[in-house]
């Protein structure tokens, strides 16, 4: 572990109804699997994250409502858009966000594209890049996740 007590590869997880925790748990363990160690980490407890040490992170977050975070992921949400932060806050961060959502509701996969795009604004580097203004699931960066 880090000196935060996390691992350099942490899987972050907002989840409403626990599927985006599920899933945030089977990342883990594929991680896991390739004999690398990683942290489970719950969007509720972002405090617990010293965000100015080199990280791999993963985030996944559901959507709820009319594309809004979960309840437990609220917080994190206002922290990570303050207009205070750094433009340098994350530099040393390599990351993927991985929205579930329904396709069905206008504001599919919101909470994903929000953190996809802050990320890179605070100077995280995304792990894989796509297609740009795509329509539907398979869209890239800041586009349907």
């Amino acid at each position: 572990p880090l000196s935060d007590g996390l691992h350099q590869y942490v899987v972050l997880f907002g989840s409403q109804t626990g599927n985006a925790e599920a899933v945030a748990g089977q990342i883990r363990d594929k991680i896991a699997g390739v004999g690398v160690a990683a942290s489970l980490v719950n969007m509720s407890d972002y405090e617990k994250i010293d965000v100015s040490l080199e990280r791999v992170v993963v985030a996944v977050v559901s959507t709820t409502g009319q594309g809004d975070p979960p309840d437990g992921a609220a917080k994190f949400f206002r922290h990570i858009k303050k207009r205070a932060n750094s433009a340098t806050m994350l530099q040393g961060w390599r990351y993927g966000v991985l929205a579930l959502g329904d396709t069905n509701y206008d504001q599919f996969c919101k909470p994903g594209k929000v953190l996809d795009k802050r990320f890179a604004e605070l100077g995280a580097k995304r792990l894989v890049t796509g297609p740009e203004n795509v329509a539907g699931e398979y869209g890239g960066p800041s586009g349907a996740a």
